[in-house]
């Protein structure tokens, strides 16, 4: 019974004793190492999520060039169509507007159809954000007109539009074809017959 308890006294002690060096030593090298391994991990883990979210942000970029891309290529193509419209609109005005002298427009069939046919452009038009604007009468402005001739005239300021050539129209807050016009410019200035001085002419007798 005595020798039983003596054992497991010495059992108890052996536990409480202190580690020894060595196996300390081992233990924080362990240790150590195990925390640079996680070091490691965490660095890794960082730069691979800044790869994804340069990725990330490559791509929506990408996205939004595309999206930009092909919406700049579908209101280009829209442009040209209407601009093709504008041509049709110039030349059936051009033959509406030969109706007119020959005769009243309602007055015949065929200028009741004209002035209808001429409506539902217009409302074509202005459903896609087509509007003309007016340009008789106004100061020339490069970025809305286009001046194809330059005309002395005292009765007007000089840079004044007297005449519209072809209408100009904007597509929502674009101008997509500026008015041909012709503006007036300043008269020349007429030149006096001089005579020199004291050398007027003497009555014949």
């Amino acid at each position: 019974m005595i020798e039983r308890e003596d054992r497991a006294s010495a059992e108890r002690h052996e536990e409480l004793a202190p580690m020894r060096p060595a196996e300390t030593a081992r233990d924080l090298s362990e240790l150590a190492h195990l925390t640079a391994e996680v070091e490691q991990l965490r660095r890794e883990l960082e730069a691979e999520h800044r790869r994804y979210l340069r990725a990330l942000a490559d791509f929506d970029n990408y996205r939004k060039r595309i999206e930009r891309e092909l919406s700049e290529r579908v209101r280009e193509g829209v442009r040209k169509v209407l601009l093709e419209v504008l041509q049709v609109l110039d030349a059936f005005e051009h033959v509406l507007g030969l109706e007119k002298e020959r005769t009243e427009p309602t007055a015949s069939p065929t200028g009741e159809a004209l002035q209808l046919i001429h409506r539902q452009l217009m409302r074509l038009l202005d459903a896609c954000g087509v509007r003309p604007y007016e340009s008789l009468g106004r100061k020339f402005d490069p970025t809305l007109h286009e001046a194809v001739e330059a005309i002395p005239s005292r009765e007007h300021e000089e840079q004044t539009i007297v005449r519209e050539v072809r209408k100009g129209y904007r597509w929502g807050d674009q101008v997509l074809r500026p008015a041909r016009v012709v503006v007036s410019v300043a008269e020349p200035a007429s030149r006096e017959p001089s005579h020199p001085s004291g050398s007027a002419e003497a009555p014949t007798r």
